[in-house]
């Protein structure tokens, strides 16, 4: 998959209700900041200036979010009804979310079940953070689950990585990326929760 740009949006999916569509990573799917012309609202309206509704504040109507960072399909209503389904199906835990990734060493566990609860990080200098309970400054921890499954053990420019499956069985703030660095297997290439240390790789492998 190849750098975002204006002009590669990938669409998987089509449909008069909806449109699913491969989010590049380093991409944000909106922003009120003059200076970030590319999002996946622009390249939405690029695509597609015919299916903008301007009763909508960015022009279509984004049925989830995917981190800054983070790469993967990403589904979007073209109408009111259409999200109105669209969400109840989130909200009543309908719908399954799973994620491909590439982690720091080799995780000797073919399956867990990662339950540390997840809150907000109001330390001086990480409040862009999210943290597990029991870490100083972390603010209103809330229950968190996800499932991590290995599919492979290999390498990445010569460490040992893993690759996995995981399913976020609730949905808080960067949860998977607070779980994967909580059992001491960060995501490949996730600077903010490798303490600043990982930023070697060319993204972050979490798709």
């Amino acid at each position: 998959m190849e750098p975002g740009t204006i002009d590669n949006l990938c669409i998987l999916y089509q449909s008069p209700d909806f449109i699913v569509v491969n989010k590049h990573w380093d991409l944000r799917i909106d922003s009120k900041m003059w200076h970030e012309t590319l999002t996946l609202q622009s390249q939405l309206k690029h695509r597609f200036p015919e299916l903008a509704d301007p009763d909508t504040y960015y022009g279509f109507r984004f049925c989830h979010q995917l981190d800054f960072s983070t790469s993967g399909a990403l589904c979007v209503a073209l109408n009111k009804a259409a999200a109105g389904s669209a969400y109840r199906c989130f909200k009543e835990r309908l719908v399954t979310k799973a994620y491909l990734a590439l982690v720091r060493g080799h995780v000797s566990q073919s399956r867990m079940t990662i339950r540390y609860a997840i809150g907000k990080n109001t330390t001086e200098g990480m409040t862009h953070m999210m943290c597990i309970d029991g870490t100083e400054g972390c603010e209103n921890p809330k229950p968190c689950q996800s499932e991590l499954i290995v599919l492979e053990h290999g390498s990445y420019s010569g460490d040992p990585v893993t690759k996995v499956l995981l399913q976020p069985l609730t949905g808080r703030t960067h949860q998977l990326r607070v779980h994967c660095s909580a059992i001491g297997h960060p995501i490949v290439g996730d600077f903010t929760y490798s303490l600043r240390q990982d930023s070697g790789p060319y993204r972050m492998m979490l798709h």
